[in-house]
């Protein structure tokens, strides 16, 4: 009987490239997925920044509502200074939409319940308390006779415009509105 012989193999390294390559795509996958799992980690958090600045700033939009409805029976009347209860003449600060970044427009806006008491709650760690300007915007008398005009009975129009920050200064958001009020 004849004996098998074991031959030998010269070895090509097959294996070990296959098993080198297979781990570099591996090690590329893992990599991807962490960095992306960091990516949308950030765009969460910007997310709930951003939130937290729009909850803000409709929060004052909210109080300036309420500020207006305090009034008693007549409007104050409207300055270029606000030196009246806060209101101001209609742009006063200029178009909102080429002002409303300048911070010394918002030196002269009312804090969130300072002239309505009402105590901010649930908006989470705001970077400061929100505010809001009040502007006159127009009077609409409730018929067309001169009485009506002369005392002032009819339709008060304002703007209300807010100003919210998020967490972080860079969160801004700023909204406005616009509320009629009869007085008579």
């Amino acid at each position: 009987m004849k004996k098998p012989t074991l031959q030998s193999y010269q070895q090509q390294g097959a294996a070990l490239i296959t098993s080198l390559i297979i781990l570099l795509i591996l090690t590329v996958l893992g990599v991807s997925a962490m960095s992306t799992s960091s990516l949308e980690e950030l765009m969460a958090g910007n997310l709930r920044d951003q939130n937290l600045s729009f909850q803000a700033a409709e929060a004052a939009l909210r109080d300036g509502e309420r500020y207006i409805d305090s009034w008693g029976g007549m409007p104050p009347k409207a300055t270029s200074d606000g030196a009246n209860n806060g209101l101001y003449l209609l742009d006063t600060f200029g178009s909102f939409e080429t002002t409303a970044y300048n911070m010394s427009v918002w030196n002269n806006a009312t804090t969130y319940g300072a002239d309505t008491g009402v105590a901010i709650s649930n908006l989470g760690d705001v970077q400061s308390l929100p505010i809001y300007i009040v502007e006159e915007q127009d009077f609409i008398a409730k018929d067309a006779s001169f009485k009506s005009q002369v005392q002032r009975d009819g339709a008060f129009y304002y703007r209300l415009t807010a100003r919210g920050e998020g967490a972080s200064a860079n969160a801004v958001s700023i909204v406005q509105s616009t509320v009629a009020r009869r007085f008579k």
